[in-house]
Order: structure tokens, then sequence, then C-alpha cells
């Protein structure tokens, strides 16, 4: 038997090492795909008590709910629909800037199905705060549904909810840390004021209400350093709308500082507070004589509302404190 040359042992060599490439690229072919597959839904275990799957990274969001609108926008995300401001045609007031161009698509009492239809969602966020709890079902034929939180919790565990379904668990931390950051400036300005008490009014064509000490505005003000006056100690804002009190009864709103909003613009908070100027027993009250009462867009104070909304309060504050 002739032994194999040195020529024939290269090419056999060679031809080997092609074999092996081959193998090794098929390999890490199959690594790529492997790769590349990765779980394109989560499940959410919402707090209606239903476990929904959803988009790891939702692309077209409708928020039925202001609160969630606010919070979306906060971690960066444009829903594609949402709902109106309470008591508004248009997104609450508050974010008409950040929401300008958003497709409307739900009032507080109930959401278009046809309009979000049109939107082709990927996912679909409600709460309890709007009529769109009560077509839950109806949601879920267009897209995933999820009752991401209630309000009630609190709107940093109702924003951190938000972040867990939009994938925004990075910028939830940065947004917190930043109002973290701005409520302490805000206590340090407002120092010099202290001790002093605080009103909150929603004012409507029946009169004034007062925010309740469970209000989101009630929680900032206190944070800040500002206590609620004794008639108000016991006043409860569950039912969002606080207490109403009748136009003989306006000794109860007063305190030092008086924030007075509508559900509205600030132009349209200045416009109730111009009629309530006429008044005469509003005319006495303490904070109107010192001067001491700020005009505030009433969606975000005494609406439900997320960091967005939180930044706007404290703004008030910081100006007319500060």
């Amino acid at each position: 038997m002739n032994r194999p040359t040195a020529a024939w042992r290269m090419l056999t060599a060679v031809a080997a090492a092609f074999v092996l490439l081959g193998t090794l690229t098929a390999c890490g072919g199959s690594s790529t795909e492997a790769t590349s597959t990765a779980p394109s839904t989560k499940s959410f275990h919402d707090a209606n008590g239903t476990t929904v799957q959803i988009p790891v990274k939702p692309e077209k969001v409708v928020t039925l709910s202001e609160t969630a609108l606010d919070d979306a926008l906060a971690l960066g995300v444009r829903p594609v629909g949402t709902t109106a401001g309470r008591g508004q045609d248009g997104p609450p007031s508050y974010l008409t800037a950040q929401a300008a161009g958003i497709p409307i698509v739900a009032s507080t009492k109930e959401p278009n199905l046809e309009q979000i239809l049109a939107q082709d969602p990927d996912l679909i966020i409600v709460d309890d705060t709007t009529g769109a709890r009560n077509q839950f079902a109806e949601l879920q034929k267009i897209a995933p549904t999820v009752w991401a939180a209630n309000p009630a919790i609190g709107w940093q565990a109702y924003f951190t909810k938000i972040a867990d379904v939009l994938g925004r668990q990075d910028e939830a931390t940065k947004v917190l840390g930043s109002i973290r950051h701005k409520t302490e400036e805000t206590k340090a300005k407002a120092a010099g004021k202290l001790p002093a008490t605080a009103s909150v009014v929603r004012w409507a064509d029946s009169g004034p209400a007062i925010s309740g000490g469970n209000s989101l505005a009630s929680l900032l003000l206190s944070q800040v350093g500002l206590t609620r006056p004794p008639s108000q100690q016991n006043v409860d804002s569950k039912n969002r709308a606080g207490q109403t009190v009748s136009l003989e009864q306006l000794d109860l709103i007063d305190a030092d500082y008086l924030f007075v909003g509508v559900l509205g613009d600030v132009r349209a908070g200045q416009a109730a507070l111009d009629r309530a100027r006429k008044l005469p027993n509003f005319a006495q009250l303490n904070a109107v004589r010192g001067n001491r009462t700020k005009v505030v867009d009433g969606t975000a104070w005494t609406s439900s509302s997320g960091p967005l909304g939180v930044n706007v309060i404290l703004d008030d504050i910081a100006a007319t404190l500060g």
C-alpha cells in the first residue's frame, strides 16, 4: 500500500477543517436563532384578580384612565388612544401639551369601542375610575386588557404597576428619584412660611368641595410641612369629589393658604375664583384677606394623577410659599 503523500495529507486536513467550520457555523446559527426567540409576552396578575398575557414591550397602548395616561407619558410611552379628562372634551388639562395629538377614544363615562379598535392596540389599560371598567369583556376582544391597579393604593404604587405593565421599571426608578428630590427642594423653599395650614377646594356651579385629607394633594402638602385646618381633619375623598360645602358655610374652606381649582385648566379656575370673590363671606376668609389664595389646575390637584400631576402640584406649592 502506497503511503499518503504530503500533498494528500494537506488536502485531507483542509477538507476536515471545512467540515468542522460548517458544523460550528450551523451550531452558531442555532444559537443565534434561540437567542432571537425571546418571549414576546409575559404573565401579569392584575388588580382584577386575573392573570393576563401581555406584550413584554407593548408598542400600541390605549390608556383608559387619567392616571394611566399620566404614568405612561411620564415613562416615555405615548399611547395611541386615551380617555378625555374628567369633565373635559380633550385630555386632562394639565397634560394638554404632552398628550397633544393622541386620539380621544373614551370619556370617563364610557369607551368608544369602534375608535379603540381602529387604533389596533396591542394593550389596553383600565382601572376603576372610568366607565371602561364596565366593558372589560368587550375590550378584551380587541386586545389584551389589564386592570393594572386601583388608585386607592397610592400614586407611587400605581405608577410602579404601570411601569411593570409597560416594561419600563428602570425609567420608573429615575422618575421616582427625581420627584423625591423635588419634594425635598419644595419643602426647603416652604420652610420659612411654616407652620401653616392649607385648604384644597374644587369649585363647581353648586359651590366648593373640600378635597379630603387622603387625597394626593393633601399627601404632597403634608410632605412639605403644611397641615389641614381643624375643620377638615375628617374630610374623606374616597369618592373623589370630596365634601361639598354650602355657600353659607364658606368658613369651612378657610386656611392660611387656599388652593382653588375646577375640573379644567387654570383659566377656568381663575374664572371660578373671580365669581367667588363677589361673595361677601368669601371675601372675609383669612386666606383671601391675606392674599394667600392660589388658582390651580383642578384636574391635577383634585382628580387622579401620576408623576406629571405631582410635579404640577409641587410647582404650585413652591410658587405660593417659596
